[in-house]
Order: C-alpha cells, then sequence, then structure tokens
C-alpha cells in the first residue's frame, strides 16, 4: 500500500514530538484504489438512504422544471457526490424526472449536472461510470462536470443553480471544532451523554458556523425559486441519547485499549475529535431562519437500518442462530472504516496493520452491542429530509 504523507506505515511505540494537533478535517474516503475497503464497496447504507427520498426528490425536480416553464436548460448539483456507484445515483434521478416530464414529444431541455466534493475524491472513477449510467442515455442533452472543493464555501458561479442535492454528506463538519481548555474530551472522540456539556456546546457551535456558511453560499449560487434538498445524519432531541452517540463511543474504547496496549499514542487519542454532529430539528431550524435566504417546505426525521436495507438481507433463520448481530458488525465496521480510515491514518498515525487490529477489535464491540439484551439488533440510524426553497 502507498504511504500517505505523514503516515507511518507500520506499529510503534515511538511517535514525533510535535506541537498539539491542528483541528482533524476529512481528507476524503477510502478511494477506489484502497479495494475491499474503499467507500466505493462499502456504500450501500447510504445509498439505501437516498433511495428513501427517491420519489420525493423526484417529484420536485418534475415539479420545479413546470414551474420554470419548462426551460431550455436547467442546472443540477451534487454536493458531496463522493465515488463509486452513489455518485452519480442523485443527479441521475433528477435528470430522470425532468425527461419524463418532457415526455410529450417536445423539445428536450439541456440539462448541466454539476458533481461537487472535496479536491481528493476520485472524480476520475466517477467519470469511468458515465458510459454504462443513465446519463449517457439522455441523447446528449446531459452536460456533466465536476466541481472540486469543499461546500462550506463557494463553489458554483453566481445564481447558476436550479436544483441542489446533497446526501450522507452535511453531517461532516469543515473540522472538528476548537475546545478548550486543551483535550476535554479525554477518551471520547465526540460528543456522548456522559461527557462533558463544553464538548457539545463546542460541536454545536461547530456545526452551526458551518451549516450557517453552507446556505450562506447557496444562496449565492441558486436562482429565486431554486430549491435545495438535504440528506444527513441527525437526531431526535436535544441531548444526545446513548444511541445517537453508540459508533463513536464504541470507536473510542477501541482506541483506548490500543493506547493503553502501546499501540497507539495516548496523548494523540485525546486530542482526536471526529469532524462529525447529527443536529437536533431545533437547531437545524434556528440557523435556517438566521441566514434568512430560505423557505422551510419540509422537514422531516427517518430512521434507516441496515436489516432491511443493506444486501444480501439475511435469512430469518440467520436470526434465529444468533448470526444477524455478527452480519450488522461486519456490514458496520466496514461502512465506519471506509470513512474514517483516512482520518485516523493522518492524526494518530497509524499504519496498516494497526487499522486491521482496530476495526477487528471495533467489529468484536459492535457485535457485542447488536447481541446485548437491551440493545438487540438495533442499528438504526436516525437522518432528516429538508428541502428548501430560495426565496425571490
Amino acid at each position: 500500500m502507498e504511504e500517505e504523507a505523514g503516515v507511518v506505515d507500520a506499529t510503534s511505540t515511538s511517535w514525533p514530538q510535535a506541537a498539539a494537533p491542528p483541528a482533524v478535517v476529512l481528507p476524503r474516503m477510502n478511494s477506489s484504489r484502497d479495494g475491499k475497503t474503499s467507500y466505493a464497496r462499502n456504500s450501500d447504507f447510504q445509498r439505501a438512504i437516498a433511495s428513501i427520498t427517491k420519489k420525493v426528490r423526484q417529484d420536485m425536480a418534475a415539479a420545479l422544471y413546470r414551474a420554470r416553464g419548462r426551460p431550455a436548460s436547467m442546472a443540477i448539483a451534487d454536493l458531496g457526490c463522493a465515488t463509486g456507484p452513489n455518485a452519480l445515483l442523485m443527479v441521475s434521478d433528477a435528470v430522470e424526472a425532468v425527461l419524463a416530464e418532457n415526455s410529450n414529444g417536445g423539445h428536450p431541455p439541456q440539462l448541466h449536472v454539476f458533481l461537487n466534493d472535496l479536491p481528493g475524491n476520485d472524480f476520475d472513477a466517477v467519470f469511468r461510470l458515465l458510459p454504462s449510467s443513465p446519463l449517457a442515455a439522455t441523447g446528449g442533452c446531459c452536460l456533466v462536470s465536476a466541481w472540486p472543493g469543499s461546500f462550506y464555501g463557494r463553489v458554483f458561479p453566481d445564481a447558476s443553480l436550479d436544483y441542489v442535492v446533497s446526501s450522507s454528506s452535511l453531517h461532516f463538519l469543515s473540522k472538528s471544532p476548537t475546545m478548550t481548555p486543551e483535550h476535554p474530551n479525554r477518551g471520547r472522540v465526540y460528543v456522548s451523554p456522559a461527557g462533558p456539556a463544553a464538548v457539545l456546546d463546542a460541536y454545536r457551535a461547530k456545526f452551526h458556523d458551518d451549516f450557517l456558511a453552507f446556505l450562506c453560499c447557496r444562496a449565492a449560487e441558486t436562482r429565486p425559486r431554486g430549491i435545495l434538498l438535504l440528506t444527513f445524519v441527525a437526531r431526535r432531541t436535544a441531548r444526545p441519547t446513548p444511541h445517537d452517540c453508540f459508533l463513536w463511543d464504541l470507536l473510542a474504547d477501541v482506541l483506548m485499549h490500543m493506547a493503553a496496549a502501546g499501540l497507539v499514542d495516548e496523548d494523540q487519542v485525546h486530542a482526536f475529535n471526529v469532524p462529525f454532529y447529527s443536529p437536533c430539528p431545533d437547531e437545524l431550524a434556528k440557523v435556517i431562519a438566521k441566514e434568512g435566504s430560505f423557505t422551510l417546505r419540509t422537514m422531516k426525521l427517518f430512521d434507516t437500518t441496515r436489516r432491511r436495507l443493506l444486501r444480501p438481507p439475511p435469512a430469518a433463520s440467520k436470526q434465529d442462530d444468533g448470526e444477524l448481530p455478527r452480519w450488522l458488525a461486519v456490514e458496520t465496521a466496514s461502512t465506519v472504516r471506509a470513512v474514517v480510515e483516512p482520518m485516523l491514518r493522518t492524526h494518530l498515525m497509524m499504519g496498516s496493520a494497526a487499522m486491521d487490529g482496530l476495526f477487528c477489535r471495533y467489529r468484536l464491540l459492535l457485535e457485542a452491542y447488536y447481541r446485548s439484551s437491551n440493545t438487540r439488533n438495533k442499528d438504526d440510524i436516525t437522518n432528516v429530509f429538508l428541502v428548501l426553497e430560495k426565496k425571490q
């Protein structure tokens, strides 16, 4: 495996002496080059989440096309498209809906499809999917381009977008929150019901700033009456519940066990805070109202479970003989690894052997969680679906 800059590809009990590490930034998901641990091969759960909102998204795309007076062109953007089979999914749904609305034989509109993600995203792999995608069957009326950059800043020209989608992306912060005093979240990597209130306050403030920046940028880039359709991880209560945090609490437990065994540096674990936040509805409404450019048309919370949505679905017999918790643990660990491995490599100086060991331990803790009498097979994740309309 290639070494990334600043990553030691071996476990060690000595680490370079340096100043406190900067805030954790999500560099990218595991790329297609990472094989079985790549995001492309471990994103079925995100695809299933997107499928739940498909009909509404397509109805909104068709309605917008009609409301615009069946224009000669429309601009469709996906913010945080990532790579793999999901990268073209959201825009393909919108294109399909608009062209179906124009199926009466009229001249089809020219559809400008903009794919956005961080500059480190594997856009080459995305464009290799185009010839076999639904976008290639549109008779040349669909023009696809990549627009690398953080969606917490400006990406597109002024008033250039009609229809904007983002799925399973906005729960990632631009970077982890700044906390004082130093390392108040010792032994944890995220907010926790048992953690200091200051940690939740810091995460909430960072999400507020990031989501406000996101909306300000989209307000400049979206045409009047254009729509944003956003889906990302959320929570139902103002204070996170243990189940809201269990994925990160178990990951922290593994890291602390590895630190105690001398496999990773304990100070680095204390300094690591994942750049992720699942907001509650009240937090979302406050930011949307403060920014002021969008009308909130829909805010809907829904729960998703791998038991229904991942392939292949476990047979009933597996549930009876206890195989389901093991299956859930394997699938969940693979999904989490595809997302967080680059962060762990960069900020905790972890090599391949340490990473394999970490996620083996993590899978075992997940299996124990799914076998527990209080949380048996409880793998549901809460998401929020937002529809925002740009004001005139």
